[in-house]
C-alpha cells in the first residue's frame, strides 16, 4: 500500500513535482553532467534517443525494485519509511541475518552496491580529471591520480557531517544545477539546434518526434534554471 496505492491529492502540492523533477536531474545524473561524459564513449552507431529513453526506464524500474527489497523489510522491522539511503545498509542487513546463506547474499549484495558506486564515480572523475589536464597542462595518469587523491582526502572526513555537509550543501544545491543550466544553455542555445539534431541522429533511422525542437530549447533549458531555483527556495531538491 505504502508504495503502490496513489495518494492522487499529493499531485495538487508543488512540493511533489519539485521533489520529483530534482529527483529524476539527480538519479539519471544530468545535473553532474554525467551523461555528455557517458556520451563522449558511444558508438556512431548508437541510437541517442532510443537510449536515453532505455536508460530512464530501467533507472525507474532500478529505483523500483529497491523499493519493493527494502520497504517491505522497513515495516516488518518496525522501521522508518523516510529514512532515505541509510536503510540500505540498516533494513537489509536485518534482512540477510534472517535468510538461509545470509552471509553469503550479504557480501554479494555489498559487493554489487561497492562496483555500482565506483563505476557511478567514474563519470564524475572524468570531468575533473578532463579539467585538471586542460587547465594544468598534465597527463591523463597524473591528472586522474590527482583528482583520485583530492575526492579520497575529502571521503576521510565524509562521516563526520559539521567538516563536509555545508561544502557538499554547496556542491549539490548551487554549482552541480548551475552547471546542468549551463550545460542546456550551450547545447541548445550556443551550439543550436541543427548541430545537435545532427549528433543525436547519426545512428538513429527514425526522425526525431514531434516537438523535439520546443521541449529541448525552451522546456527542458527553463526546466534546469527551475531545478537551481527550486534548489535554492528549498534547501536542496531529490
Amino acid at each position: 500500500k505504502y508504495l503502490f496505492i496513489p495518494q492522487w491529492e499529493a499531485l495538487l502540492n508543488p512540493t511533489t513535482w519539485v521533489m520529483a523533477m530534482g529527483q529524476a536531474f539527480f538519479s539519471l545524473s544530468i545535473t553532474g553532467s554525467g551523461m555528455i561524459i557517458y556520451g563522449s564513449y558511444l558508438s556512431k552507431t548508437e541510437d541517442i534517443p532510443h537510449a536515453s529513453a532505455l536508460t530512464a526506464l530501467l533507472d525507474t524500474a532500478a529505483a523500483l525494485v529497491a523499493g519493493m527489497a527494502v520497504i517491505p523489510a522497513v515495516f516488518a522491522f518496525g522501521l522508518d519509511p523516510q529514512a532515505g539511503p541509510p536503510l540500505i545498509f540498516i533494513t537489509l542487513p536485518k534482512v540477510f541475518a534472517q535468510m538461509p546463506a545470509g552471509r553469503l547474499f550479504a557480501v554479494l549484495f555489498f559487493l554489487s552496491v561497492l562496483f555500482a558506486g565506483v563505476t557511478s564515480l567514474i563519470n564524475m572523475l572524468e570531468v575533473c580529471s578532463e579539467a585538471v589536464q586542460r587547465q594544468f597542462g598534465l597527463g591523463r595518469t597524473p591528472a586522474v591520480l590527482l583528482t583520485g587523491a583530492v575526492v579520497f582526502a575529502v571521503g576521510l572526513f565524509i562521516e563526520y557531517e559539521p567538516y563536509t555537509g555545508s561544502w557538499m550543501d554547496v556542491i549539490t544545491i548551487y554549482i552541480v544545477p548551475v552547471g546542468a543550466v549551463l550545460g542546456a544553455v550551450m547545447i541548445y542555445w550556443v551550439l543550436g539546434l541543427p548541430a545537435i539534431k545532427k549528433e543525436l541522429t547519426t545512428g538513429r533511422k527514425k526522425p526525431l518526434v514531434r516537438g523535439f525542437d520546443f521541449l529541448a530549447k525552451y522546456v527542458y533549458v527553463f526546466l534546469a534554471a527551475a531545478v537551481v531555483v527550486l534548489g535554492v527556495a528549498y534547501g536542496g531538491i531529490g
